[in-house]
Order: C-alpha cells, then sequence, then structure tokens
C-alpha cells in the first residue's frame, strides 16, 4: 500500500482534491477534518513553494480548528524539523488573543493590483486562546521553517519581526524575509514587501515589480 507522500508525488492535483473535500463550507462556516489536514500539510501534500497562496488559506483555516492535543503534536513535529508545523505553531504564538488586534494590513500604503486589492479586502487574521501571544517564540518557530525555505514562514516572520512588542522594528530584516517570499509569488509577502520597503524608502525588487505589472495588466 503506498504511503500518503508517495501517493501525492504521483498525483501532484491529489491535494487541491483533499483540500476540496475535507473543507465543507459556506462563506462564514468553514470545517475541516482536522487529522486529515495536518497529516496532509505536514506530509507535504501542499507545496508552499509552488503554491504559496492555497499553503497560506489551507494553514489560516486550520490553526483555527486545532485544539490542545492536536497543537502539542504538531509542537512535536516542529521540534523534530517538520517546516510545516514549524510553520502552524509560529503562526498560532504570532496571532493575536482578541478580535480587532494586530490587524497587519489595515494600514497598507500602495495596493496597486486587483489581485492584491481583493486579498486586502478580505482578509480576516484569526484569534486563538489556545496560547498567549508571543512573538519572541513565533519568531523562534518561524526562524526555523524559514531557513528551510518555506515561504509562508518568511511572510510571516517578516511580519512578526515588524510587531515585535518592547524593540523597534528591525525593518531591513522584515524587508528581507518579504523579498523572499515574494519572488516566490506569495501576495501577501509582495503587500508586506511593497509596505515596507515605503517605509524604508527603498526601491522595490525590478522583477517583482514586473509580476505585480504583470497582474494588473494580464501581460
Amino acid at each position: 500500500m503506498l504511503r500518503l507522500r508517495q501517493l501525492l508525488r504521483l498525483l501532484p492535483f491529489l491535494s487541491l482534491i483533499l483540500l476540496a473535500t475535507m473543507v465543507s463550507a459556506t462563506e462564514n462556516d468553514k470545517s475541516m477534518n482536522v487529522a486529515l489536514a495536518m497529516e496532509l500539510l505536514t506530509n507535504d501534500g501542499i507545496d508552499v513553494t509552488t503554491l504559496p497562496n492555497q499553503y497560506e488559506q489551507f494553514v489560516m483555516d486550520l490553526v483555527v480548528q486545532l485544539d490542545a492535543t492536536q497543537l502539542d503534536q504538531l509542537r512535536q513535529m516542529a521540534d523534530k524539523g517538520n517546516d510545516d508545523a514549524q510553520t502552524v505553531v509560529g503562526l498560532i504564538y504570532s496571532l493575536p488573543n482578541e478580535a480587532g488586534r494586530g490587524q497587519l494590513l489595515s494600514n497598507m500604503v500602495v495596493i496597486p493590483s486587483p489581485e492584491m486589492r481583493n486579498y486586502v479586502d478580505n482578509f480576516k487574521l484569526p484569534v486563538t486562546d489556545l496560547v498567549e501571544r508571543d512573538p519572541n517564540t513565533a519568531i523562534e518557530y518561524l526562524e526555523k521553517a524559514a531557513a528551510q525555505e518555506n515561504t509562508f514562514a518568511e511572510t510571516l516572520l517578516a511580519e512578526t519581526i515588524m510587531q515585535k512588542e518592547g524593540s523597534k522594528p528591525d525593518f531591513k530584516a522584515s524587508r528581507d524575509y518579504f523579498h523572499r517570499a515574494a519572488l516566490k509569488n506569495h501576495i501577501r509577502a509582495q503587500i508586506g514587501l511593497l509596505q515596507v520597503s515605503a517605509i524604508l524608502g527603498e526601491d522595490v525588487d525590478p522583477v517583482i515589480m514586473r509580476k505585480i505589472f504583470s497582474e494588473m495588466t494580464g501581460q
């Protein structure tokens, strides 16, 4: 019998099919088979490099449905080096504990493309009561996942560095992580890169600007 990892390598679109069956959804209510979702995610069922935006949505839907036992399982996997688990745990520690807090995208300076505008208009940051928000712990996990080139972890790390309490944000480090993820077509990273580049008064990489221009014009 094929292991899940082997099966997913043979059927590259299986993850998207499973995702559709695992997430039953109305606009305001999404429910997952959490155990299956965790198995799919942590066995490379969704390629974060080639599908960063789908990966992000999957993880954002997953984190609000985890219980304490499942979080412990993810911590154990994270401590063994699984970058997907590191990303999820890092995200959880970066989230606010109250609705309406930490809306990073609410004060964007420039939203040049329709795709970015749509992303911002529909953006809702999850809240969690599983853990107390702890940016330092979030950064510890996200740095490990980013070192393995997990695109979403790079974006989350950039954001968490900008939101770290009690110290001046390291905007240059944040910009570097946004840049890495933006090159891999992560919309959230491209938006963040525009924001932090405006703060620093620096130009955005022409390669990324061409990607944004292409989306704007369809060329």
